[in-house]
């Protein structure tokens, strides 16, 4: 991780974080538990060395992460106390697309990081990495069925928590798959006034009509001091469920050239 100046201390202090916040929603029925924190998906060694640092977003992990009957199945490294080690905590969470992971739901995302030269596992020449920018926190139900005051203890953590994470992390491109609704939780600074469209789909897959157009928006942002471009795309039930597989990936080289364009 030599590529970022102090990155190692950041995020020490984001897996300090993380565990607070967990032991924090303690109380929370909707907590799963027992469970792990998780404050990203993904190769972190792999992430830094990439050309192209890219992160995806989502709102908070699955209760799938942890299955009832097998809870630590996707994180082994995070069962027991020892768990909780920086060291061996942060080496199960750069693990997870080696181990189990939740394909059916992260297949969604891996189109549109094929179009930007990247990957969750291998075979391109960046490895991403996933984030969630509520919580780092699995519950049940999810977070679209939560009540009011549940979200608002997730997120007093959990905000800040993705601001300091990303700040660590520098990504290039960011890719969410979120409600507009949620855009007013990305607390860095705009590096433009507004989110612009930079991919419009008229017609589905088999050249059926849309009854409205797909837009993917972008805006870039400074994050830790260097610019970031953030892209958006709306989900459904997966992240970019509403387009297809070949069109994900089309979505990804428009926001490739989106960004080596520049700010």
């Amino acid at each position: 991780m030599e590529r970022f100046d102090g990155v190692e201390e950041r995020l020490g202090q984001a897996v300090e974080g993380a565990w607070r916040a967990y032991d924090n929603a303690a109380k929370l029925p909707a907590r799963v538990s027992p469970a792990a924190p998780i404050l990203f998906f993904g190769d972190l060694d792999a992430y830094a060395h990439s050309p192209l640092r890219v992160l995806t977003v989502g709102l908070n992990p699955s209760r799938m992460e942890f299955p009832a009957d097998r809870p630590f199945l996707r994180f082994p490294l995070c069962e027991g106390p020892e768990g909780r080690g920086s060291s061996r905590y942060l080496d199960a969470l750069s693990s997870y697309f080696r181990v189990h992971p939740y394909r059916s739901w992260f297949g969604a995302f891996e189109p549109l990081l094929n179009g930007l030269g990247t990957t969750y596992y291998s075979g391109e020449a960046s490895a991403a990495l996933h984030t969630d920018i509520c919580s780092p926190i699995a519950t049940d139900p999810t977070w679209s069925k939560l009540g009011g005051d549940q979200k608002s203890i997730l997120q007093a953590d959990g905000r800040p928590l993705w601001h300091m994470l990303l700040e660590a992390l520098k990504p290039q491109l960011v890719v969410l798959s979120v409600a507009k609704s949620h855009l007013g939780r990305i607390g860095f600074e705009p590096m433009g006034n507004s989110w612009n469209v930079i991919h419009t789909l008229h017609h589905k897959q088999d050249g059926a009509p849309r009854s409205r157009p797909y837009e993917v928006r972008a805006r870039w942002y400074d994050v830790g001091g260097a610019p970031s471009l953030f892209v958006l795309g709306t989900a459904a039930q997966t992240p970019f469920g509403q387009v297809s597989a070949s069109q994900r990936r089309d979505i990804g080289q428009t926001a490739l050239k989106v960004y080596r364009d520049g700010p």
